[in-house]
């Protein structure tokens, strides 16, 4: 594989990370307590991801090395959340912040499709390890973002009435 179609991948994933970045950000602005520092934790471990793939792109060439280690570099930038039901109904009263988890989830979802596929097209030993520890990531990213979604929803029908517009 060539490295202008590695750094196109790498590209794409910047954009991914950008765009979760700018989600939880939003949802922070609007939250409160918990909630918020739950988004802003989020946004700031994308940012992380965001800047290693950049360090990577702004080279104009893949150079990975044995000593540069993902995991090491950049592991516990996401914890997964223990949220209580205040957490649940604050989320679930809040269309935007709903609509900011729903989005988020999407996001996830892209993002470990595209890690997993270029992982799948490189024969290079240490961008196939990078790829495959971003799908990592991107799963336990994904797998926390469905499992709020899904007790949101004990709340989310109740909070907001089923009223019409």
């Amino acid at each position: 594989m060539l490295d202008n179609e590695i750094l196109t991948a790498i590209k794409a994933g910047m954009k991914g990370e950008l765009d979760s970045v700018t989600v939880y950000e939003d949802a922070a602005k609007v939250s409160t307590g918990e909630v918020k520092d739950f988004f802003l934790d989020r946004a700031a471990a994308e940012k992380q991801h965001f800047n290693y793939l950049l360090e990577y792109y702004k080279t104009n060439t893949v150079n990975l090395t044995p000593e540069r280690n993902a995991q090491a570099e950049l592991g516990g930038g996401w914890k997964s959340a223990i949220i209580g039901e205040a957490f649940l109904k604050q989320v679930a009263s809040s269309r935007q912040l709903s609509a900011a988890v729903a989005a988020a989830v999407h996001l996830e979802a892209d993002a470990i499709r595209h890690y997993r596929d270029w992982a799948a097209r490189v024969d290079a030993p240490e961008l196939k390890k990078l790829l495959n520890t971003l799908v990592d990531w991107e799963e336990q990213h994904y797998a926390d973002l469905l499992l709020m979604q899904e007790e949101m929803q004990r709340y989310y029908f109740d909070i907001n009435h089923f009223e019409p517009f």
